[in-house]
């Protein structure tokens, strides 16, 4: 299990939460660093977008685990925000596409999506390739973009895997402190996950998380016994002796219907039905 130093006052908490059974808690405004073991899957879970996992989760007060799972999406859409990774952006799009995306697939007009996808690329300085491709930008851009994107739609916490994978020590420092500034005038709280000793120095706290299931090192190098060969035995052939049908002496139950006592033969219809016909007389046929 691990635990971290409890916030006074956690806009997201999680307590025995997936396989691992992670308790931690987030405060408001905080940024917060998790070991690069944290996948984009775990952080998604954490956001509350996939209600399989196990344990507590609370986001702004509200127990996630406690909600179906159409209410607990919309209310995780609403709140949270996973920056996707720079492969996951749409080559075919511009840039101000790309951003304004969530805003549309909500239902929001084009103008105003546009309008929104411009004003936090321009926070994140990226507003110069507003109309230009995918395949045109440059590393640090298609990172910085895909933080648009999440944060586009003004959600409260920011879940982002490793932001700075690649980048040299200037464009993360631009990275990181337009982000420390974003958590600042907008009140947003921020969980990335990531080794980067930059990431780590720039958040307020880190929490290193395990993952289950590696097989320990002493499992891994013992060696395995291999099972005793089974003595090579030639196979004896023997003919094979036709069944012998036995007689019906007492009827079976048919699904659950005991027989009235009266023996049965089955007899094959020229259609291909079975038919049950009762064996005896005309007055043993009319019990």
């Amino acid at each position: 299990m691990l635990v971290s130093i409890p916030s006074d006052n956690p806009i997201l908490l999680a307590r025995d939460f997936g396989p691992d059974e992670v308790c931690l808690a987030v405060g408001e405004g905080e940024i917060v660093a998790l070991s690069a073991a944290c996948d984009e899957v775990f952080l998604r879970a954490l956001s509350g977008a996939d209600p399989a996992w196990p344990g507590g989760l609370w986001l702004k007060g509200e127990p996630l685990h406690t909600l179906r799972p159409a209410a607990r999406l919309r209310f995780a859409h609403a709140q949270c925000a996973v920056a996707p990774r720079v492969g996951k952006l749409l080559p075919e799009l511009t840039v101000a596409e790309n951003t304004a995306l969530p805003l549309l697939l909500t239902g929001l007009g084009r103008q105003e999506a546009r309008r929104r996808a411009l004003r936090w690329l321009e926070r994140l300085d990226v507003i110069a390739c507003a109309d230009l491709r995918i395949a045109d930008l440059t590393l640090a851009e298609m990172r910085r973009v895909a933080l648009a994107r999440a944060l586009v739609l003004d959600p409260a916490i920011l879940l982002a895997e490793d932001p700075t994978e690649g980048l040299n020590a200037a464009e993360r420092f631009h990275l990181l402190r337009i982000l420390r500034a974003a958590c600042g005038t907008h009140g947003l709280t921020i969980v990335v996950a990531s080794d980067d000793t930059d990431v780590v120095g720039w958040a307020d706290r880190r929490i290193a998380v395990k993952v289950k299931g590696a097989v320990a090192d002493a499992e891994v190098g013992a060696p395995v016994a291999e099972p005793a060969a089974d003595p090579v035995v030639d196979p004896i052939v023997e003919p094979v002796a036709d069944p012998i049908v036995e007689p019906v002496v007492e009827p079976v139950p048919l699904f659950g219907h005991t027989a009235r006592g009266l023996p049965h033969r089955i007899g094959r219809h020229a259609r291909g039905e079975h038919r049950f016909t009762p064996v005896g007389s005309g007055s043993e046929r009319g019990r």
